[in-house]
């Protein structure tokens, strides 16, 4: 079943990108080819649409759009073959054509966030904009430290705490409004007192019972758990779209820092996901919930945007920073030399995802 919905997610945002490309080379009286889902070798042709066949290829893992003049072979063209190739365009409308993948990825991740919003989502007490409110809040486990006294005594991510006992307290978490778990334990049991912790866990209570430990700080005790209440937050139209817009902007800047990180080396490339992990991920995103596997599936598509955006041979970027250079030199660079470093790239680009997928597969053994 992860399989199938990987394949779902992954053809949903190939279509999306490439769809991007498509529309605005058609925008520009722009002769499109082809249009693959996945890579060569071809399969069978889906269709046709206006000229363009809808082929479905062999390699799963991605597709493109075939777009006449893209790839300039150094043939003579008529005068007709000009009018439709994109080589023969104005150097914006190349630009615009070569970043209309990235702007539907993006504007797709904003549409999916922003109906998160609209109908309903999981967040922190506190960032409600002003006029929302919380109907019903819970407070939920959202991480357990490690050798800690929470994980001794099994309590785990994703519990949602009920209630607290001891010997001379018992305290309902839906009487009480405790904003900072941490200080609320400090002063409930400032020494360490057994709790007791009655949560809800996959619909069923459980009992928990902990021992605080003296922390970092001295005379402060602590169980080793960080925990939120939670409520529902539901948003109108333009709010859900301008808190949508925030969060895209947001996961943009971080996937973008986790990429600059990534090739200087400031982390390991053991953290990078390919074909494989992503199948786990998104598996595990739709068993929390479908809310959680929109989210993720916007996260990827904006995964998928940064991405292209790498100047790198065979990526979008790499095509765009070439339209870039022309447009300084005001002249076309040598064809035959572009489609030597594009080939080049786009086989560096098949071993790195070989790469990462065997990494994947390591990782499960």
């Amino acid at each position: 079943m992860n399989i199938i919905i990987f394949i779902l997610v992954l053809g949903i945002l190939v279509f999306i990108h490439e769809l991007g490309h498509f529309l605005f080379a058609k925008m520009f009286g722009i002769r499109v080819d082809e249009f693959g889902f996945g890579y060569p070798p071809k399969a069978f042709t889906i269709g046709n649409f206006k000229g363009t066949d809808i082929t479905l290829n062999w390699i799963p893992f991605g597709g493109f759009v075939k777009i006449f003049g893209e790839s300039d072979d150094g043939s003579e063209l008529t005068e007709e073959q000009k009018k439709v190739s994109l080589i023969h365009k104005p150097r914006w409308q190349q630009f615009l054509v070569m970043f209309g993948g990235v702007l539907f990825n993006i504007v797709f991740a904003w549409i999916l966030l922003s109906g998160i919003y609209m109908s309903g989502i999981n967040a922190p007490v506190g960032s409600a904009p002003s006029g929302y409110d919380f109907n019903e809040t819970e407070l939920i486990v959202s991480s357990v430290n490690q050798n800690s006294p929470a994980e001794a005594g099994g309590l785990l991510p994703g519990d949602i705490i009920v209630e607290f006992f001891s010997d001379d307290t018992q305290v309902s978490v839906s009487d009480e409004t405790i904003e900072d778990f941490s200080n609320f334990i400090n002063e409930q049991y400032p020494e360490d007192e057994n709790i007791g912790l009655v949560v809800l866990r996959d619909e069923s209570l459980e009992i928990i019972n902990l021992t605080p430990e003296e922390g970092i700080i001295e005379g402060k005790y602590a169980v080793g758990v960080s925990a939120e209440r939670m409520g529902e937050l539901k948003l109108s139209f333009f709010n859900a779209f301008y808190y949508g817009a925030l969060n895209t902007i947001g996961f943009i800047k971080n996937i973008a820092i986790g990429f600059w990180d990534l090739i200087t080396g400031s982390i390991s490339a053991d953290n990078v996901s390919g074909p494989v992990g992503i199948v786990k991920q998104v598996g595990d995103a739709s068993k929390v919930g479908f809310q959680y596997l929109i989210g993720f599936t916007a996260i990827l598509s904006l995964n998928l945007a940064v991405l292209n955006l790498v100047p790198f041979p065979a990526l979008d970027g790499g095509r765009i920073l070439i339209i870039f250079v022309e447009s300084i030199l005001r002249r076309r660079l040598n064809p035959k030399v572009i489609n030597a470093i594009n080939g080049i790239g786009f086989i560096v680009l098949i071993g790195l995802m070989l790469l990462v997928t065997f990494n994947d597969i390591t990782k499960l053994l």
